[in-house]
C-alpha cells in the first residue's frame, strides 16, 4: 500500500473520530449509562464489520486468523479497546466534549513513549518538531482566557488522559498484528471481543429499561457512532497501521486533527460549547503540525 493511501485513510479516520466526541457527549448527557451506550455502539460496529466480511466471502479466512491470534486479539479487544472506551465515556460526564478532543491527542506522546521503551524506536527530528508544534496548539486550546486550566473538569480530564494512555497501547499492539494479518479480520475480531464483554455487562446497568427511552434521533446518533465512527473508521485506521513503511507514531500524530474537527462540531451541536480566537489560533497551529510530518526531509533527519 502506498504511504499516501495510509495517510489519507488515517486523516479520514481522525475526521470521523473528531465528530464522535460531541455526539457521544449528547448521548451521555441524556443520562444513558456509559456501559449501555458503549454496548449499543459497538454492536452496530460489529454488525457492520461482520456484514462486510460475509459480503466479501471471507468468513473462513477470518476464522483461521482468529484461531491463530486468539489471545492477542482477546487482549486487544477486551482489555485495551474496551477499557479505553469505558473510561473515556465515564470521563466525558465530568468534562466537556472540547476538552476530550484535545486530551485525545496525548495518544501521540504515549505511542512515541511505548515505541521507544518496547522497540527502541527513535523518532526523527522532524517528528519531534511536529509533536512540539502540535502540543503548543493543544495547550493554547486547553487554557482559558486567563491562560489557566479549569479545575472544574479535572476529574473528567484525568479519566480521559488515562483512557488515551490505554488507547496508545492498543495502537502499538494493534500494529504488530495488523502488519502480519488482514486488517479487516483484526478489526472484526476486536469488535467481537468488545461486544462479548460489554453486551452481557450492559444488562446489569439497565440495558432493557434505557433502550426503551431512546428516540429515533438517539438511535440515529448511536448508529452513526457505531457504523461510521467505530466500524468503518477503525477498519480504515487498522489498514493504515498495517503499512510497515510508516511508523505508528506518525499516524498517531495526525490525531492532532481531532480537536480541530471536534471543537467545531461541538460548537455546532452542543449549546454549552463555545469557540473564540484563541481556540481558532490553536487549531491552526495543530493543522500546521500535521503538515510538518509530511516533510520530504523526514527520513534523513534521525535523532
Amino acid at each position: 500500500m502506498k504511504k499516501r493511501t495510509s495517510y489519507i485513510l488515517s486523516i479520514i479516520t481522525m475526521i470521523f473520530w473528531g465528530t464522535a466526541f460531541p455526539f457521544s457527549k449528547y448521548i451521555i448527557d441524556k443520562s444513558i449509562n456509559p456501559i449501555v451506550f458503549l454496548a449499543l455502539r459497538m454492536s452496530f460496529a460489529l454488525l457492520f464489520c461482520f456484514g462486510y466480511t460475509i459480503s466479501t466471502k471471507q468468513v473462513k479466512k477470518w476464522f483461521f486468523m482468529f484461531k491463530r491470534n486468539f489471545w492477542h486479539l482477546l487482549i486487544l479487544g477486551m482489555i485495551l479497546y474496551a477499557s479505553s472506551y469505558i473510561i473515556q465515556y465515564f470521563g466525558v460526564s465530568y468534562t466537556t466534549a472540547i476538552n476530550q478532543t484535545i486530551i485525545s491527542n496525548t495518544t501521540t506522546f504515549f505511542v512515541v513513549f511505548f515505541n521507544f521503551i518496547l522497540y527502541h524506536h527513535k523518532p526523527t527530528k522532524i517528528f519531534v518538531i511536529s509533536m512540539i508544534t502540535g502540543f503548543l496548539g493543544i495547550l493554547l486550546i486547553m487554557l482559558n482566557d486567563n491562560l489557566q486550566i479549569s479545575s472544574t473538569t479535572i476529574i473528567g480530564d484525568l479519566l480521559t488522559l488515562l483512557s488515551f494512555f490505554i488507547w496508545a497501547l492498543y495502537v502499538v499492539f494493534n500494529r504488530n498484528i495488523s502488519i502480519k494479518e488482514n486488517p479487516q479480520f483484526v478489526t472484526l475480531s476486536v469488535f467481537i471481543w468488545v461486544c462479548f464483554l460489554l453486551v452481557p455487562l450492559s444488562f446489569g446497568f439497565g440495558m432493557v429499561e434505557q433502550v426503551k427511552l431512546l428516540s429515533i434521533l438517539d438511535w440515529g446518533v448511536i448508529a452513526y457512532l457505531g457504523i461510521i465512527c467505530s466500524g468503518l473508521s477503525t477498519l480504515f485506521y487498522t489498514i493504515a497501521l498495517s503499512n510497515e513503511e510508516i511508523p505508528s507514531e506518525n499516524l498517531a500524530l495526525i490525531g492532532f486533527l481531532i480537536p480541530v474537527i471536534g471543537i467545531f462540531t461541538s460548537v455546532l451541536l452542543l449549546p454549552d460549547e463555545e469557540i473564540n480566537l484563541r481556540i481558532i489560533v490553536g487549531c491552526i497551529i495543530v493543522i500546521i503540525s500535521v503538515f510538518i510530518i509530511e516533510s520530504k526531509k523526514q527520513e534523513k533527519l534521525e535523532i
